[in-house]
């Protein structure tokens, strides 16, 4: 049994005390796998240092009836002078375990063939982990502290840890901490949420994570960084970035992979537009809500997910087969209607995808949204960001109302807005207009009149008409 009671963890750092666990208090027996769920800087692998006795609580009481073993792939105990075949000798000294048997599993298991004579210091981190994963199988503790060893070696490695761990071991007890909840959905029966120092625990892995989305705050707000894109092109590349480092994009895109996998078209597409809603501009997510809508037979909003990949950068060859598929399955011919692929330049010259549509589809025809249908119509059109612009300015919708207060909030929407109309403004001044509509001021009127879409020949043209 291990019973933590109360348990309080404290850091002092010079802005005053970090309060990192706050009560926290469970037990644990054998046979028991635990997994616990939080997000970055929770305090999950502090929870796991303080049950291991790698660390003192600040307060309460951390109780061990089993023998725990070090957080596995954890090779901050090595010593970096001594070689890997060193380090084996000392643990299993330490443990008055076989040496040369030890040694014989570890070379065979962790795959470092003559590093092992090397020094740790040498290895690189992906190496040490390898080593230190092997080192903690050579001792058969009662409790084992898993910290992201999802993160060790390749698919294959993934696979003999897994069978080492949950095949050969799976009646010992477990703390697991992962940064994919699928893997402790898949391994554990048992479930906590480690939040604001508290620990909550939980029967059921469906309660731990709807718990756990709500606080992260999967369903707020978009998370835009303003300083970051000043324009249309540095926009769609820092998209890549952003997204992956958002928790709430990679949950919602973790979920449409469950669902993809489990062949759920219509949940996974739901899944990965909250995604992408989130991040308009990441392209590698449009080629994936292209592929689970076209196996729902949804072709149009396919064959528009295609294409926004496409103009945000994803190769053409990888997409032109599915796409010309869909397009057939229309009962369109794929020739008439070819891909129009990524192209650098300045924001009227570039490919537009879906977010454009939409976000001027907000702006110009006062929040009137196209369906799929009528988006893809619009990208199979417009090779150009001035010729979809051009096209919806002479759509009847468009209408130069002085009495319109469709607002363009400071969101996805509002970013796409200020980098394809308002681009020619330097940012602060771009800001100002986007926070007096923001504010209540009518949309259209307020950013015609700081010289909406100054460098657009076509737009220009279509709104002279």
């Amino acid at each position: 049994m291990i019973r933590l009671s109360d348990v309080r963890k404290v850091y002092r750092t010079r802005s005053g005390d970090n309060v990192v666990l706050d009560g926290v208090g469970f037990e644990l027996a054998m046979g028991e796998r635990l997994g616990v769920l939080g997000r970055n800087g929770a305090g999950k692998s502090t929870m796991v240092r303080l049950i291991s006795g790698a660390e003192r609580p600040s307060a309460g009481r951390v109780e061990r009836q089993m023998s725990v073993s070090w957080p596995l792939a954890f090779g901050g105990a090595f010593q970096p002078t001594l070689s890997g075949v060193d380090n084996i000798r000392f643990i299993s000294r330490i443990y008055a375990q076989d040496f040369e048997r030890n040694l014989a599993f570890v070379a065979d298991f962790s795959e470092l063939g003559g590093y092992l004579r090397e020094p740790v210091r040498s290895y690189s981190s992906g190496m040490r982990a390898r080593l230190a994963f092997a080192i903690s199988m050579i001792i058969e503790f009662d409790c084992f502290l898993i910290d992201e060893i999802g993160a060790v070696g390749d698919a294959r490695f993934h696979d003999r840890c897994n069978h080492e761990l949950f095949g050969k071991r799976g009646d010992r007890a477990m703390v697991l901490i992962s940064h994919d909840p699928g893997y402790l959905r898949d391994h554990c029966n048992r479930f906590a949420l480690l939040h604001g120092g508290r620990l909550a625990l939980f029967d059921e892995f469906d309660e731990a994570y709807d718990r756990f989305r709500e606080a992260i705050g999967l369903a707020g707000a978009p998370a835009i960084d303003r300083a970051a894109a000043r324009d249309r092109a540095a926009l769609i590349e820092v998209a890549q970035h952003r997204a992956l480092a958002d928790e709430r994009f990679r949950m919602a895109v973790r979920e449409g992979d469950w669902r993809r996998d489990a062949r759920d078209w219509a949940a996974a597409e739901a899944r990965y537009a909250a995604a992408l809603a989130l991040h308009p501009y990441q392209r590698s997510y449009w080629v994936q809500l292209g592929h689970v809508a076209k196996e729902g037979g949804q072709f149009a909003r396919a064959e528009l997910a295609y294409r926004t990949a496409c103009a945000m950068g994803e190769p053409a060859a990888d997409v032109a087969e599915h796409l010309a598929f869909v397009v057939a399955r229309r009962g369109d011919d794929p020739a008439a209607w070819p891909i129009h692929p990524y192209r650098k330049g300045v924001a009227p010259l570039q490919v537009p995808g879906a977010p454009d549509v939409e976000a001027l589809a907000r702006l110009l025809w006062h929040g009137t949204a196209p369906d799929e249908v009528e988006a893809a119509a619009l990208l199979r059109a417009s090779p150009t960001c001035d010729a979809l612009a051009a096209a919806m300015v002479r759509d009847p919708r468009f209408g130069d109302r002085g009495s319109d207060r469709v607002s363009v909030d400071w969101s996805a929407h509002g970013e796409i807005v200020r980098v394809l109309a308002l681009g020619h403004l330097d940012p602060d001044a771009a800001d100002t207009v986007l926070a007096s509509v923001a504010g209540g001021e009518p949309a259209w009127p307020s950013i015609r009149d700081a010289g909406a879409f100054r460098d657009w020949p076509a737009t220009q043209g279509a709104l002279s008409e």
